[in-house]
């Protein structure tokens, strides 16, 4: 229950961050410096936001939250959805046709399927 109650807190965290930009559409990123942020490389990113784009996307967070637990064991949650949030961003951003609010939507979706698949254990 505590757990949930954490992922609840973060996601509205999430979602406020992407509901309040104004104008267009643009990805958040957390400073590297910040306390809880993942220090990952620039490629390392990339990385990931590519495996976003040519996967299923409940396979491709399976795969990143597999290697992230591997080289951050400590991280929690938290830190993981944040993480994979961004690298999720800037799929979204490269989606044609899409409004900023569907941009915005898509990402809300994402965040909540991470928290799902994290919530229920599965990951």
């Amino acid at each position: 229950m505590m757990m949930t109650k954490t992922l609840i807190g973060a996601f509205s965290v999430v979602l406020i961050c992407w509901s309040q930009q104004a104008g267009a559409f643009e990805c958040l990123r957390p400073e590297k410096t910040s306390p809880g942020v993942l220090q990952e490389t620039k490629q390392d990113e990339q990385k990931l936001s590519q495996l976003f784009a040519g996967s299923d996307i409940e396979d491709g967070i399976g795969i990143a939250v597999a290697d992230l637990r591997k080289r951050y064991p400590q991280a929690t949650d938290t830190k993981l959805v944040n993480y994979l949030v961004g690298a999720y961003c800037p799929v979204v951003a490269q989606m044609p046709g899409l409004s900023d609010g569907q941009k915005t939507a898509a990402i809300e979706r994402f965040a909540a399927k991470v928290y799902e698949l994290l919530v229920e254990q599965k990951l």
